[in-house]
């Protein structure tokens, strides 16, 4: 009698009497049985075989929708159940294989395709499934798509053709190997900039992963040479590419391979950049795609490619006979220059990792040198993004002057949170004239009732160049090459962060709310860390530790803090400590090096012109030192 209960209210016989009746109820409740179906509905019950036949009765429906209906459904039970799959792909391959060459609706068309990828995908751990099924029309499957992409115009199918062909290649090479060509100039079509138009992001990261997996239909031996030539090819069409955008410079400009005329600055320099940015594209996808045996890495030419795009700049240009709208167009995409060869050299380090220390050093000039120049928050942006990057893959910077000269232009990006000047300061040095003076009225703590105060961090990026640009002090403070007098400003600018975040509400620094928690956690780390060289300075620090431990929820890092101090494995120390007089608490006793690198950083303020007083905001912390809460300047 249970038995019988629990038949007669099955989930499957539910929706075939009531959500497949007919297919039009199919069409229309078609998102309710999706959201229904589970993988325990498929295990053996006796109304499996009513589901497959309505499913095959849909694909067979002469209504459009309904047989939309019948894919989408069998798509959906072949990967709530391999068996079923595997017992009825024959039969279903034979219906939607034939769709793609009919004039169907294009989300019927769609539907056809993703279930033919899904056939042929997950049947990849079945030998005699591959034999006899997929096997034979896998060919016929690739040449119905490229027939198929010739003859729409529509962007969503073409991505989707060109996404299902990057995923069976890997998994069937041998029987795309005749296709090799086809397939070539089919990818190459959205990759070579031929259309006015800029190509889209999606449709050309699609084209570029159908690029980079064509080397796996030459097989073990010869996808390695297949790889290299792709690579070659790519770096030659991104010179050319480069070479195009540099005309009225003549160091660039000689170089100019023949490329056809396009016709106006304007279509000419945007089908530069878009085959530039294609080009960046491809190689970050050949280098992230992956090869039955080893590949030798082309990295020197890499290097010199990214270092010469990284290096355009508005010097040298041709003075005689040159077009001015040209000129105009061509200054005007050196940022997107800078920003493509930023990607290129972040793809490099992921892929080449150590390899790539040797070219460390010149990588990290250019970009130190960028910089060190006036550019604009998303400029800076992804120079800091690029250089996190670089010393996280790479071994520490071995050089003696870069590491302090790029602590010296990364620090400016953290005095923002540092240079608040109050609301009344800011009233009070517009009012020039007596008159205005007489009648500012302004009191103490008037600027709390002020509700027009701007947000230190007005954009998302201002915050990330925050987080981005305190992570890549966190390496350059590991450096051993960095000087004296430059690790000691960064210090305190690292204290004055962390007492000065504390009283900046999250408002206020952000319109990213979270941003001002991760601020706090990254300082608070960084603090404990490079105060914890040995045990006589961690024990100073306890405070700072047991605080971190009690706010942040008691990480990893935080309990291991504590059991170091708990439990030190090296001895402390065993010397006095210095005497009060020997502490560097005033400006004029700083090293003359110490006071020029404050000068060149801007943090010499003018209420000290004679450096003969304490450092601006100086605090006593608990266990009576003092640290300094630095207060810079605006920079020019």
């Amino acid at each position: 009698m249970n038995r019988r209960m629990d038949t007669a209210i099955h989930p499957l016989k539910i929706l075939l009497q009531l959500q497949l009746a007919t297919d039009s109820s199919a069409v229309v409740h078609l998102p309710y049985i999706f959201s229904s179906l589970t993988s325990d509905y498929f295990s053996p019950n006796p109304h499996l075989s009513k589901w497959t036949t309505r499913i095959n009765s849909l694909l067979y429906s002469k209504d459009p929708g309904g047989r939309w209906a019948g894919l989408c459904i069998a798509l959906k039970t072949s990967e709530l159940s391999r068996d079923i799959m595997v017992e009825f792909a024959q039969i279903w391959l034979g219906v939607a294989l034939p769709m793609l060459s009919r004039s169907e609706p294009k989300p019927t068309t769609k539907a056809a395709i993703r279930l033919l990828a899904i056939l042929f995908s997950a049947s990849s751990g079945l030998p005699e499934f591959q034999r006899q099924v997929a096997t034979p029309n896998i060919p016929k499957f690739t040449t119905a798509l490229i027939a198929l992409i010739d003859k729409n115009v529509d962007e969503e199918l073409k991505i989707l053709i060109l996404e299902t062909l990057a995923l069976l290649i890997p998994i069937y090479p041998t029987p795309h190997r005749a296709s090799y060509s086809a397939l070539s100039s089919l990818s190459f079509r959205f990759l070579n900039g031929g259309a006015l138009i800029p190509t889209s992001e999606a449709l050309l990261k699609a084209a570029s992963r159908l690029y980079s997996v064509l080397p796996y239909t030459g097989g073990k031996v010869a996808a390695v040479t297949l790889w290299r030539k792709e690579m070659d090819e790519t770096l030659a069409f991104g010179w050319s590419a480069f070479f195009a955008l540099r005309t009225t410079f003549p160091e660039e400009g000689k170089n100019l391979s023949q490329q056809p005329t396009v016709g106006e600055p304007q279509v000419a320099i945007t089908l530069g950049v878009d085959r530039l940015q294609s080009c960046i594209v491809i190689i970050s996808d050949l280098l992230s795609s992956t090869t039955h045996r080893p590949v030798q890495l082309p990295l020197g030419s890499l290097v010199q490619f990214a270092i010469t795009l990284l290096s355009c700049s508005t010097d040298n240009f041709r003075i005689e006979h040159y077009d001015p709208s040209t000129r105009a167009m061509e200054i005007s995409v050196i940022p997107k220059i800078w920003k493509l060869s930023c990607d290129l050299i972040s793809c490099i380090a992921r892929s080449a990792h150590n390899h790539l220390t040797p070219n460390l050093t010149r990588l990290v000039s250019c970009l130190t040198f960028h910089l060190e120049q006036n550019r604009t928050v998303s400029q800076r942006l992804f120079l800091l993004t690029t250089l996190r990057s670089l010393l996280t893959h790479c071994h520490p910077l071995d050089s003696l002057l870069i590491p302090t000269r790029l602590a010296r232009a990364v620090l400016p990006s953290l005095f923002i949170i540092l240079d608040t000047p109050t609301e009344l300061e800011g009233r009070s040095s517009v009012t020039k004239s007596k008159k205005g003076k007489r009648r500012a009225r302004d009191y103490e703590g008037d600027e709390v009732f002020n509700l027009s105060r701007s947000v230190i961090c007005p954009s998302l990026d201002d915050g990330k160049v925050i987080l981005v640009a305190l992570e890549v002090m966190q390496f350059l403070m590991r450096n051993n090459n960095l000087s004296s007098a430059v690790h000691s400003i960064s210090s305190r600018v690292l204290i004055s962060v962390l007492l000065a975040l504390p009283q900046i509400s999250p408002t206020l620094l952000s319109i990213d709310p979270s941003l001002h928690k991760r601020l706090i956690q990254l300082v608070r780390t960084m603090s404990i860390e490079f105060s914890s060289g040995t045990t006589s300075e961690m024990s100073k620090s306890l405070s700072l530790v047991i605080h971190a431990s009690a706010n942040d929820g008691g990480h990893d890092s935080d309990l291991r803090n504590l059991d170091i101090l708990l439990h030190p494995r090296v001895p402390p120390l065993v010397r006095a400590l210095p005497h009060v007089e020997s502490l560097s608490l005033f400006r004029v006793e700083a090293s003359q090096e110490e006071t020029e690198a404050l000068r060149t950083l801007g943090l010499q303020t003018a209420a000290c012109p004679d450096q003969s007083t304490l450092w601006a905001g100086d605090v006593t912390m608990e266990n009576g030192t003092s640290a300094p809460v630095l207060q810079p300047r605006t920079l020019s």
